[in-house]
């Protein structure tokens, strides 16, 4: 065993690595069989590996899987030492092994297909998440997995039927519905998928079969800075469950660490917890004022709660530390737009749009805000410019059909366009907001007998669906168009476009 210096880690690290060698020792004098020397081995090896000291811990689990090469947990810990290290090939090796002791240990059948994945050995990691499939602890982890590869081989109907399966049995998983919505829009099944984005929460947790030795890893964690580097990686994996709980460890080890503190915050609004979440941030905040993500959680925790100017102020904040930072300049941009501010909206949705510059979401969202201020021929342009670049992009074209037969300015408007852009898009998707704009069209060619049908079945789609709408503005369109009227405004003033949220901001249930 290589010797290791504990005199540079804090007390809590040093009395503890120094208790677990002293225990090693003592065992190992006692000349013992090679099973229970095997395992003292292992259990040094774990109180290394939970402070990430790697070298001793490699050497201590080989020496526990050489004495006891049954036991399973030894060569599975060390891969996952490998994995944590990014040397894959060494964790492929050891995760290989652990199934010649135990070809069905669910955690490494997954934790197997999610290595071979990273590798790009798509094949190899598909048998591993079928054969994680036949165990019950596993399903709903090998249903994300095929789900995974078959969203990377652009087999969408294959892709949603394995989400929808992990979504089933792992409520919680609603991280999941972002890559589901990607493969409905893959199937052009465009109500599925927004329906899907709807539901999408960064907080949810990705399934996971029960892993024992990982939780015995766990309990063994001791250094702050570890129990910080955990718990990124936990939230890096979406396991915000997991990262609160490391975060919050390493505060308690460290009450000056206000990254820690931050990170416990950011954890809480994952999960939802906001007034605690806001606690946390604001107390970071006061002890360090320069951690722009910090103040970018804040940012989004008061979002949540309506709090618009103290959320602005946050994201200003942010921008102010990090010019950069997409997300604070789009979200900032948002809540301008709901506090009707479109023109310093649409200011921010530019600058977004430089960043970001083929980002449907952004493009619409800047034309908005030019309808919004009333500047419609800035609108039409950015969306033709958008159209240009991706005709098949929905959303983009929707809007412009809109802009094109509902604009004030005769010399924006372009009735015969719209109505022709609006009519391919609905036998394309079907889609009841595109029928709203179809029936638009309908109305501004002359055609208001059709205009009334149509909307008149859109209603009644939207009613038999449940999706949010503002039903006065469908009717009062109605009324217009059976009174050879035509629809005076795209939107109503009401329409999420208006007012966009993205769902990281989305409002609390009250």
């Amino acid at each position: 065993m290589p010797k290791v210096d504990v005199s540079a880690y804090e007390p809590s690290v040093r009395n503890g690595l120094e208790s677990a060698q002293a225990a090693f020792e003592r065992v190992a004098d006692s000349k013992p069989a090679n099973a229970v020397l095997g395992a003292a081995y292992g259990e040094l090896a774990m109180m290394y590996h939970a402070q990430d000291i790697v070298a001793p811990a490699e050497v201590a689990y080989r020496n526990a899987h050489a004495l006891a090469p049954r036991e399973l947990r030894w060569p599975y810990l060390l891969a996952q030492l490998y994995a944590d290290s990014s040397r894959l090939p060494e964790a492929i090796k050891w995760f290989e092994l652990v199934l010649t002791i135990d070809r069905d240990h669910a955690p490494t059948l997954i934790a197997l297909g999610q290595a071979y994945q990273q590798t790009g050995d798509l094949a190899s990691a598909k048998k591993m998440f079928e054969r994680a499939a036949s165990i019950d602890d596993a399903k709903a982890a090998a249903a994300a997995g095929l789900g995974k590869i078959a969203l990377a081989q652009q087999q969408y109907a294959e892709a949603a039927k394995q989400y929808e399966e992990a979504l089933r049995l792992f409520p919680r998983a609603t991280r999941l519905y972002q890559p589901l919505a990607a493969a409905y829009r893959g199937l052009n099944q465009p109500e599925k998928a927004e329906q899907s984005a709807a539901q999408f929460d960064i907080g949810g947790v990705d399934p996971a079969p029960p892993d024992r030795a990982a939780d015995e890893l766990a309990d063994r964690v001791l250094a702050s800075r570890v129990l910080l580097r955990r718990g990124q990686r936990a939230g890096k994996a979406g396991r915000f469950d997991l990262a609160a709980q490391a975060f919050r460890a390493a505060f308690a080890a460290d009450p000056q660490n206000a990254e820690a503190l931050a990170n416990l915050g950011i954890s809480l609004a994952n999960l939802g917890q906001t007034q605690d979440a806001q606690k946390a941030l604001e107390r970071a905040l006061a002890m360090d004022d320069a951690n722009p993500l910090a103040h970018l959680s804040l940012a989004i925790v008061y979002d949540r709660q309506g709090l618009d100017d103290l959320a602005m102020a946050q994201y200003e904040r942010t921008l102010k530390l990090e010019p950069t930072n997409l997300g604070a300049r789009v979200y900032l941009a948002d809540a301008k737009m709901r506090t009707s501010a479109p023109r310093a909206a649409a200011d921010l949705y530019r600058a977004a749009l430089e960043q970001s510059p083929e980002s449907p979401r952004v493009q619409v969202s800047l034309a908005m805000a030019y309808v919004k201020a009333g500047d419609f021929r800035a609108a039409r342009t950015v969306l033709e410019t958008a159209h240009a670049a991706k005709s098949d992009d929905h959303e983009v074209t929707n809007a412009l059909a809109r802009v094109l037969l509902t604009a004030p300015d005769k010399a924006v408007r372009s009735e015969k366009a719209g109505f022709e852009m609006a009519k391919q898009l609905f036998e394309q998707t079907r889609s009841m907001d595109v029928g709203q704009t179809y029936a638009m069209g309908f109305a501004a060619t002359g055609n208001f007998d059709e205009a009334v049908k149509l909307q008149q079945e859109t209603i009644i789609a939207y009613q038999r669906s449940g999706t949010p709408v503002d039903e006065s503005f469908l009717q009062r369109n109605l009324e217009f168009y059976k009174q050879h009227k035509v629809a005076t405004a795209g939107w109503a003033v009401s329409d999420l476009r208006m007012n966009p949220r993205t769902p990281a901001t989305q409002l609390e249930s009250k």
